[in-house]
């Protein structure tokens, strides 16, 4: 599979394609374990692409690396994640006198799924796009968008730069911190294999012993 094939903008006929030979990859690991336990599926590596940022979703769009609902979704997902606070005052206390708005209609209904309700937040300068690939212990490839809000606070001042410059740094650290604990689990689950393996090995050496006494 080539790494254009692996991009988030694909179309859709190929993106099926794509799956279908990550379920017969999966389909083939099945087979070459015919006769172990089934495995429960786990992520064994992930793989990060540079995130890009983008002021709107037009912006997002216009930039022709996602597609329009791609880059729909990681807005609405990055709303979801902006910090709510229940008074204004609560919010200009901990992101800085100014910085602090209500969220307009459509983001409410983004970051809420209801235009109701009343609720503050940094003001959103816009949002993070990035992809994530990832490889499963039954052989399967999944890609997947991840993002990251764009928001003003007493750091940046409304500053674009300074404020993108935080949201990558907020995305370093998720990341990493996702990736070693995909290392960690891995470790544990053939730390775990190995040794069933060898309760297994005893099991039968003693059982022939046994028989042969």
């Amino acid at each position: 599979m080539s790494k254009h094939d692996q991009t988030p903008h694909l179309p859709r006929r190929k993106r099926s394609a794509r799956l279908s030979l990550a379920v017969m990859g999966a389909g083939a690991f099945g087979l070459t374990a015919c006769g172990q336990p089934p495995q429960e599926e786990q992520i064994t590596e992930v793989r990060f692409d540079e995130p890009r940022s983008f002021q709107s979703v037009e912006e997002c769009v216009a930039a022709n690396i996602y597609t329009r609902s791609a880059c729909e979704d990681a807005y609405s997902a990055s709303l979801e994640a902006v910090p709510r606070f229940s008074t204004l005052e609560e919010c200009e206390a901990e992101h800085g006198e100014g910085a602090c708005t209500a969220p307009t209609e459509a983001q409410a209904q983004a970051a809420t799924g209801s235009s109701g309700g009343s609720w503050f937040m940094p003001a959103m300068m816009g949002y993070m796009v990035g992809s994530m690939m990832s490889n499963t212990n039954r052989g399967r490839s999944f890609e997947r968008v991840y993002q990251e809000p764009v928001y003003r606070n007493r750091q940046n001042q409304g500053n674009w730069n300074t404020a993108s410059t935080q949201a990558t740094q907020r995305v370093t650290q998720r990341n990493e911190a996702m990736r070693s604990s995909v290392v960690q689990n891995r470790q544990a689950a053939q730390s775990r294999q190995a040794s069933t393996q060898r309760s297994g090995f005893g099991s039968r050496s003693s059982a022939r012993g046994g028989w042969g006494s």
